[in-house]
Protein backbone atom coordinates (compact mmCIF):
# COMPACT_ATOMS: atom_id res chain seq x y z
CA UNK A 1 0.00 0.00 0.00
CA UNK A 2 1.55 3.12 -0.81
CA UNK A 3 0.26 7.03 -1.21
CA UNK A 4 2.05 10.61 -1.84
CA UNK A 5 1.76 12.95 1.41
CA UNK A 6 1.24 16.79 0.37
CA UNK A 7 4.86 18.60 -0.39
CA UNK A 8 7.07 19.16 2.84
CA UNK A 9 5.19 16.70 5.07
CA UNK A 10 6.73 13.56 6.09
CA UNK A 11 4.60 10.69 6.32
CA UNK A 12 3.95 8.15 9.20
CA UNK A 13 4.00 4.77 8.20
CA UNK A 14 2.59 1.50 10.69
CA UNK A 15 4.93 -1.56 10.13
CA UNK A 16 3.57 -4.93 12.37
CA UNK A 17 1.44 -7.52 12.95
CA UNK A 18 -2.75 -7.20 12.13
CA UNK A 19 -3.48 -6.31 15.50
CA UNK A 20 -0.98 -3.02 15.03
CA UNK A 21 -1.86 -2.03 11.83
CA UNK A 22 -5.72 -2.38 12.14
CA UNK A 23 -5.66 0.47 14.83
CA UNK A 24 -3.68 2.47 13.26
CA UNK A 25 -5.65 2.59 9.99
CA UNK A 26 -8.63 2.94 11.35
CA UNK A 27 -6.89 6.35 13.17
CA UNK A 28 -6.15 7.21 9.49
CA UNK A 29 -2.75 6.56 8.88
CA UNK A 30 -2.29 5.80 4.80
CA UNK A 31 0.37 3.55 4.69
CA UNK A 32 0.42 0.44 6.32
CA UNK A 33 2.28 -3.23 6.55
CA UNK A 34 0.99 -6.00 7.98
CA UNK A 35 3.99 -7.98 8.30
CA UNK A 36 6.16 -10.03 10.78
CA UNK A 37 9.65 -12.00 11.02
CA UNK A 38 12.32 -11.32 8.35
CA UNK A 39 9.89 -9.78 6.09
CA UNK A 40 9.22 -6.98 8.25
CA UNK A 41 12.78 -6.45 9.38
CA UNK A 42 13.24 -6.19 5.60
CA UNK A 43 10.35 -3.62 5.34
CA UNK A 44 11.87 -1.30 8.26
CA UNK A 45 14.86 -1.72 6.58
CA UNK A 46 13.82 0.13 3.12
CA UNK A 47 11.65 2.39 5.27
CA UNK A 48 14.24 3.92 6.80
CA UNK A 49 15.99 4.85 3.31
CA UNK A 50 12.93 6.96 2.34
CA UNK A 51 13.18 10.63 2.21
CA UNK A 52 9.37 11.34 2.63
CA UNK A 53 8.97 8.84 5.98
CA UNK A 54 9.21 10.86 8.92
CA UNK A 55 7.74 8.25 11.64
CA UNK A 56 7.65 4.96 11.78
CA UNK A 57 5.46 3.14 13.80
CA UNK A 58 6.44 -0.70 14.27
CA UNK A 59 4.92 -3.34 16.44
CA UNK A 60 7.65 -4.93 19.48
CA UNK A 61 7.92 -7.98 17.14
CA UNK A 62 9.15 -6.09 14.74
CA UNK A 63 11.96 -5.10 17.00
CA UNK A 64 12.93 -9.15 18.00
CA UNK A 65 12.70 -9.99 13.92
CA UNK A 66 15.92 -7.13 14.13
CA UNK A 67 19.32 -8.34 13.54
CA UNK A 68 22.56 -5.89 15.28
CA UNK A 69 22.65 -4.20 11.93
CA UNK A 70 19.24 -2.98 11.73
CA UNK A 71 18.82 -2.05 15.69
CA UNK A 72 22.28 -0.41 14.89
CA UNK A 73 20.41 2.01 11.81
CA UNK A 74 17.47 2.36 13.66
CA UNK A 75 19.08 3.59 16.86
CA UNK A 76 21.24 5.96 14.91
CA UNK A 77 18.28 7.43 12.80
CA UNK A 78 16.92 10.87 13.77
CA UNK A 79 15.05 10.57 10.59
CA UNK A 80 12.74 8.69 9.97
CA UNK A 81 12.09 8.39 13.57
CA UNK A 82 11.65 4.78 14.81
CA UNK A 83 8.51 4.02 17.28
CA UNK A 84 7.80 0.69 18.68
CA UNK A 85 4.61 0.13 20.38
CA UNK A 86 3.37 -2.85 21.51
CA UNK A 87 2.37 -5.75 20.59
CA UNK A 88 -1.02 -7.94 21.27
CA UNK A 89 0.02 -9.52 24.64
CA UNK A 90 3.13 -7.82 25.25
CA UNK A 91 3.65 -7.38 28.94
CA UNK A 92 4.25 -3.87 30.58
CA UNK A 93 7.84 -4.31 31.34
CA UNK A 94 8.19 -4.39 27.69
CA UNK A 95 5.98 -1.27 27.01
CA UNK A 96 7.66 0.94 29.50
CA UNK A 97 11.22 0.28 27.44
CA UNK A 98 10.14 1.18 24.90
CA UNK A 99 8.49 4.43 25.92
CA UNK A 100 11.16 5.58 28.08
CA UNK A 101 13.85 4.84 24.93
CA UNK A 102 11.55 7.09 22.90
CA UNK A 103 11.58 10.02 25.18
CA UNK A 104 15.25 9.49 25.41
CA UNK A 105 15.62 9.74 22.14
CA UNK A 106 13.02 12.10 20.99
CA UNK A 107 14.21 15.02 23.90
CA UNK A 108 17.50 13.39 25.29
CA UNK A 109 16.27 13.24 28.89
CA UNK A 110 16.90 9.33 30.35
CA UNK A 111 13.69 8.85 32.36
CA UNK A 112 14.19 6.88 36.06
CA UNK A 113 11.78 4.63 37.71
Amino acid sequence: MSTTAPAGTDKTVVLGDESITLGFRLAGVSEWYSLVGDQAADKLRELLKRDDVGIIIAGSTVRKSMDWRLQNAVEASSKPIVVFVPSKGEDEQESQMSLKELIRRSIGINLET
